[in-house]
């Protein structure tokens, strides 16, 4: 399998988003829809801060909205 969790980082605490991860598309400036291996999907905001495919970890960097 090669799907991620995805976690949102803010004030260095990560917290996780989604699990099973199968696909990240850009969804405009700092969005990105994540989409699920069972077809589910969420948007989130954020900064892309690491990828780490052997570790099967996706780290965005909360933005804030002002």
């Amino acid at each position: 399998m090669c799907e991620s969790n995805v976690y949102i980082k803010e004030n260095d605490q990560e917290t996780l988003v989604m699990e099973n991860v199968a696909a990240i598309t850009p969804a405009g400036e700092n969005s990105f829809l994540l989409k699920g291996l069972l077809g589910e999907s969420k948007e989130i905001k954020g900064i892309i801060e690491d990828i780490n495919l052997m570790g099967h970890k996706i780290i965005l960097r909360a933005v804030n909205n002002s």
